[in-house]
């Protein structure tokens, strides 16, 4: 297989598809013929100069024996395989072969047909029979892209000769979009999960990555590349360190991510994977175009299901988690429950403090008999009295657990010291031992139908010394993470597939292992430990804030995620609101407002319908007191939707211009405000108006909920204004 070219670059698929923005009225199937012939070209085996039409190339990259895949692969044997995974995907098989030692790289890519995307990992196996050459610095992406727009400005600037660089592509540069990870941090910095903006000119050269091994804490692995006329949404699936970078030269982009410190020989028989990649590529001018295309395919092939339907985050109660914690009983437990049972709530949420030894030097009393688990004195008759009773009152009992961490002295420690890695303490359970993850996975599949767990909380993970500590040999760097990761996967996958109607509530410390792969098994329903801080001190304007600017960031490309919450009232509730709520407030005194309580839960029961539709942040992202914060959910295929908006404790304006997406000017809409949670009497308005809609809230704090419908049919009454 003979080639001149191996990174890719979609230059000539723009131009044959079309360099104008957004030719199809209909932006869904546009991307999905854009997607569709990219990764047509990309994972080929066909020698490219036979492919006819555009060139793509090879979306990856590695390094083998100290040479570049570019150079490799075209001598390698090549074989492509296409198969139908069901109505909405198909998969195609890329494999090559290195003939003089054995080594077969596979990629497998799922192409989505009803979403825009494509989905794939790429496999290093040694299939011959002594080690192979060192593999390292493995791209599991790998592109470089050229847009006409950009060429077009190249060819058109002067060259700078002072300096001999390339020509700069002014007023169009192309802009990198990413998020801030998960990090604990004080409302008054940043904000979790902020939106990070960086122009690339010519020159650029921005890198970034996980921070320690988890791989949402700081950085995030999502990110946008739009360069006007385009743009590429990436996801990044791999529980541990990844790095990523993109740079510019001239009018080309690279983009590039992959794990970090990676520098392995692999034994006869041995495989090994990449992270996994999501990519959703698309046409026109609108970032926010590409994030709900990205959030689109999110949706409908990547988020967990339960019976083949999507699962929302629970309306859950948090109970004693800021109160009794480690002083918890049974009976305190119940009367918990008692309090909240009939006030519309749908989840029992049990959090650390049930272990024996308590939280956290209890953390590995896992095992058998399970009974040895929790604490005798505090929870005589175990947990499952307290499933039973969540379950008598309709709700679902979530529980947590931290199986990955083992404590000295607990149970598990002493009876199998040769189980947890090293340094410590404490030491995590070494997931990369089949004997020690069967254990783990035949323990936690037993508590949970024992129990009655129908929310598996996870939380606690290694530290990155643990995973470094295990590798010894100097030409086997990275594969004891590899491992592990492959085997925290394997147990999730083993909980999932014994427990069909098991959801997971991804939890490390905070939101700190959210990625493509994390995602597609569970939801995050304690995305930030910030929430610890606020709440423990009883700040409630904070825990507004961060609720407000995690979803206001967070939303762009995941779809479901919560954190710790309180307040009955509307602008408290609805900013915790999204999609259901992880609420942290005792509502056990005489005094609290449990029907306030009760209508907030209603009233998001009624608008999680609208999260299932595209997102745009209206406001420009901040955690001042003094700024506003809206963001709109619409749902295309009903022409409706929905607006929150909040003015926040020190903000001194009373209105603001909210500039609404998706709107028809020409048509009209019922629209309906609520300040409360008694909405106001509908208006109908021109869709014009609606787009520029004035918001006005005279309460401090106040939030506002708009909700919109497209009139299907015109009415005889004059339109109010």
């Amino acid at each position: 297989m003979k080639t001149t070219r191996t990174i890719p670059t979609i230059f000539a698929l723009f131009a044959v598809l079309g360099s104008h923005a957004m030719a199809s009225p209909d932006a869904s199937l546009d991307a999905r013929a854009l997607n569709a012939r990219w990764a047509e070209q990309a994972f080929s085996a066909r020698p490219l100069a036979e492919q006819g039409g555009p060139v793509v190339g090879i979306p990856f990259s590695f390094v083998y024996d100290g040479k570049p895949s570019a150079a490799l692969l075209p001598q390698w044997r090549a074989e492509q395989e296409e198969e139908a995974v069901d109505a909405t995907t198909r998969r195609r098989t890329l494999t090559f072969t290195d003939p003089q030692t054995g080594l077969e790289v596979k990629a497998v890519a799922d192409v989505f047909l009803d979403t825009p995307g494509v989905d794939w990992t790429v496999h290093f196996t040694n299939t011959g029979t002594k080690d192979t050459p060192i593999l390292e610095k493995v791209r599991a992406v790998d592109i470089a892209i050229e847009t006409p727009r950009q060429a077009a400005a190249s060819k058109e600037a002067p060259m700078d000769a002072a300096k001999g660089a390339a020509p700069s592509v002014t007023g169009s540069d192309p802009v990198l979009h990413r998020l801030r990870g998960s990090f604990a941090g004080p409302v008054y910095d940043l904000g979790e999960f902020a939106p990070l903006d960086d122009s690339l000119p010519v020159g650029a050269n921005i890198s970034w990555g996980s921070v320690d091994n988890r791989s949402s804490f700081h950085a995030f692995p999502f990110f946008t590349l739009d360069w006007s006329d385009g743009g590429v949404v990436t996801a990044i699936g791999w529980t541990g360190q990844w790095e990523a970078a993109v740079e510019r030269d001239g009018s080309r982009l690279r983009l590039h991510a992959g794990m970090r410190d990676l520098h392995v020989k692999l034994h006869p028989g041995e495989t090994l994977r990449s992270p996994r990649v999501l990519q959703v590529y698309w046409r026109g001018g609108d970032q926010f175009v590409g994030d709900n295309l990205f959030r689109q395919t999110m949706l409908a092939h990547i988020l967990p299901r339960v019976n083949g339907q999507i699962f929302y985050p629970p309306f859950a109660h948090a109970t004693s988690s800021f109160y009794e914690a480690n002083k918890t009983t049974e009976a305190i437990e119940r009367s918990y429950i008692k309090s909240f049972k009939d006030l519309g709530f749908e989840c029992y949420w049990l959090d650390a403090w049930w272990i024996k030894g308590g939280h956290p030097h209890g953390m590995g009393h896992w095992g058998f008999p399970i009974t040895r688990g929790y604490d005798p004195v505090r929870f005589p008759n175990g947990v499952k009295p307290l499933s039973d009773l969540a379950h008598s009152h309709g709700l679902k009992f979530l529980q947590w657990f931290a199986p990955e961490e083992i404590w000295p002295g607990t149970d598990l420690a002493v009876e199998h010291p040769e189980w947890v890695m090293k340094p410590g303490p404490p030491g995590p359970i070494d997931l990369t031992n089949p004997e020690a993850r069967a254990y783990m996975i035949n323990y936690l599949n037993t508590v949970i139908k024992e129990w009655g767990i129908d929310w598996w909380r996870s939380d606690g993970g290694p530290s990155l010394s643990h995973w470094k500590s295990g590798d010894a040999d100097p030409d086997r760097i990275g594969i004891t993470e590899i491992r592990y990761v492959e085997g925290y996967y394997q147990m999730w996958d083993a909980m999932r597939q014994a427990n069909p109607n098991l959801r997971l509530d991804n939890c490390a410390g905070g939101g700190r292992r959210i990625d493509l792969e994390t995602s597609a098994r569970s939801l995050s329903l304690w995305r930030t430990d910030g929430a610890v801080l606020t709440i423990s001190k009883n700040a409630f304007d904070d825990t507004a804030i961060l609720s407000q600017v995690s979803n206001h960031g967070l939303n762009r490309y995941i779809p479901f995620s919560q954190s710790g919450t309180m307040g009955a009232t509307p602008y408290y509730f609805r900013s915790g609101f999204n999609g259901g709520i992880t609420f942290c407030e005792d509502v056990r005194p005489a005094d609290y407002p449990r029907e306030l309580l009760k209508q907030g839960i209603a009233e998001g029961k009624r608008l999680r319908k609208y999260l299932l539709g595209d997102f745009y942040p209206l406001t420009k992202p901040t955690v001042s007191a003094e700024a506003w914060c809206a963001y709109q959910y619409h749902r295309p295929d009903q022409d409706d939707g929905v607006v929150f908006a909040f003015r926040r404790h020190e903000s001194p304006c009373c209105a603001y211009q909210l500039n609404l997406r998706g709107i028809d000017p020409a048509a009209d809409y019922e629209v309906t405000e609520a300040r409360t949670y008694t909405p106001e009497k509908p208006r109908r308005i021109k869709g014009a108006e609606l787009q520029r809609y004035r918001a006005s809230i005279d309460e401090l704090p106040g939030s506002l909920l708009l909700e919109y419908k497209k009139c299907r049919q015109p009415k005889n009454e004059t339109t109010e204004k």
